[in-house]
């Protein structure tokens, strides 16, 4: 009798536990859920401010190019050229340092030529056939890749139209069955505010080489 009682025991006990673990996993999951609805949603609210932010900003700008205060015109041009300096600049770059193969290799020089003036297309550290000395596509052949991360813009004063500046491009690098890596290399570029186009890119070398693959040169 008492074993039976034991067993009976026994089998309550184990009903009680699964019910609370089936009731934990559902009151989990709608937790999970809740979470994950009020990310989204606070994504969504940063996104609208952020807009909002460069609405205002535009405006103002925009409103301080027709100030008659010299100072105030002055700045706006400055901030503007700025802008458009690291807009283009990430534009560039992103396009040059993005390749997984010989067609994206080639693709890159037709993809910037809105970007920039033609002497910057003859720039072979830049673009080239990517062939090797035997006529084998050196992408293809090491089975590279590259992808862009982001590019640091740090601009100068305008001057005659033109504005400089110093460019931080960080990019992964690798090649199949190896490890990445993250490099990050820097150029000094000259932008044409009338042209809306680069005149010159030089490239100053690199931060950090932590990826074993030369591509460029």
């Amino acid at each position: 009798m008492n074993s039976r009682l034991s067993i009976i025991s026994s089998l309550i006990c184990i009903i009680i536990l699964s019910c609370l673990l089936v009731i934990f996993k559902v009151d989990q999951s709608k937790i999970n859920r809740q979470a994950n609805e009020l990310t989204l949603e606070l994504n969504k609210k940063k996104k609208e401010l952020q807009q909002v932010k460069e609405t205002q900003q535009r405006k103002f700008l925009k409103q301080a190019r027709k100030s008659n205060n010299v100072n105030e015109r002055t700045s706006a041009e400055q901030i503007l050229a700025s802008q458009e300096l690291s807009t283009q600049a990430n534009k560039f770059f992103e396009i040059v340092t993005t390749f997984d193969s010989q067609k994206d290799w080639l693709n890159r020089e037709k993809k910037v030529q809105s970007l920039v003036t033609p002497n910057i297309l003859l720039n072979k550290s830049f673009f080239n056939n990517g062939l090797d000395n035997t006529g084998r596509s050196i992408i293809e052949t090491t089975k590279s890749h590259a992808s862009f991360k982001t590019a640091t813009t740090q601009s100068a004063m305008v001057k005659d139209n033109q504005i400089e500046g110093i460019v931080h491009v960080v990019y992964e690098a690798w090649q199949d069955n190896h490890t990445s890596g993250i490099r990050t290399e820097v150029y000094q570029v000259k932008y044409s505010l009338l042209e809306h186009k680069f005149t010159d890119i030089q490239d100053l070398g690199m931060e950090n080489q932590e990826a074993d693959i030369s591509y460029q040169k």
